[in-house]
C-alpha cells in the first residue's frame, strides 16, 4: 500500500519505455558510430524501392521526398533516433525515481527533480510519437510483412519489429496521456 501523498509508479509504463528507449539508442548510437549512414541513404533507399516489396504510396513518398535529400535524412533518422531513445530512457527512469525523490530528496532538491520530470513528461509523448514514426517506417521498408501465421517462414517471428515498435509507441501515447490525465 502505498504512502500517503507518495506516487505509485506504473511500472508497465516504465518497463516499455525503458525497452523501447533502448532499441531506439541502440540503433541511433550504431548509426551515428557507423559514420557514413547519411552519405549510405540513397543508396539502401534506391535498393529498397528498386525491389518492389514496398507499398505503391510508401515507394513513391521515398522517391519523390526522401531521396532527393538522402543525406539530411540520414542525419534526421541517426539522430532522431539516439534522442528518442535517450527521451524515452529517461522518462522511465525517472517514473521509476519519483516515489524516491519525493520521499528522500530535500525541498530543493525535490523542486528540480519535480521540474526534470515535468519537462520530461512533457517530452516525453513527442518522443513517442517519433519513435513511433521510425517503427512505422521501417515495417513499410520491410514491405508490410503479414503479422500472422506464415509458414514459408519458419524461423522468423509472427511480429516485425518496426511494427512492434510503432504500436508500443502507441501504447506509451496512450499510457502517457492517461497518466496526465489521472493527475490533472
Amino acid at each position: 500500500m502505498p504512502l500517503p501523498g507518495i506516487s505509485t509508479p506504473n511500472l508497465a509504463l516504465a518497463g516499455l519505455q525503458l525497452l523501447v528507449g533502448y532499441e531506439w539508442l541502440v540503433s541511433g548510437v550504431d548509426k551515428v558510430l557507423l559514420g557514413t549512414f547519411p552519405d549510405k541513404m540513397g543508396g539502401l533507399l534506391t535498393a529498397a524501392i528498386g525491389g518492389g516489396r514496398l507499398p505503391g504510396f510508401f515507394a513513391a513518398l521515398l522517391q519523390n521526398l526522401v531521396l532527393p535529400s538522402a543525406a539530411p535524412f540520414g542525419v534526421v533518422i541517426e539522430w532522431g533516433e539516439l534522442l528518442a531513445g535517450l527521451g524515452l530512457i529517461a522518462a522511465g527512469l525517472v517514473t521509476l525515481l519519483r516515489p524516491l525523490a519525493e520521499r528522500y530528496l530535500s525541498l530543493r532538491a525535490a523542486l528540480i527533480f519535480s521540474y526534470g520530470a515535468h519537462l520530461l513528461d512533457l517530452l516525453a509523448p513527442a518522443a513517442a510519437i517519433g519513435a513511433g514514426l521510425l517503427g512505422l517506417s521501417f515495417f513499410l521498408l520491410d514491405g508490410l510483412p503479414t503479422p500472422w501465421f506464415a509458414p514459408g517462414i519458419a524461423y522468423g517471428g509472427a511480429i516485425d519489429t518496426g511494427l512492434f515498435l510503432a504500436v508500443a509507441s502507441v501504447i506509451l501515447v496512450a499510457g502517457q496521456l492517461l497518466q496526465r490525465h489521472r493527475h490533472a
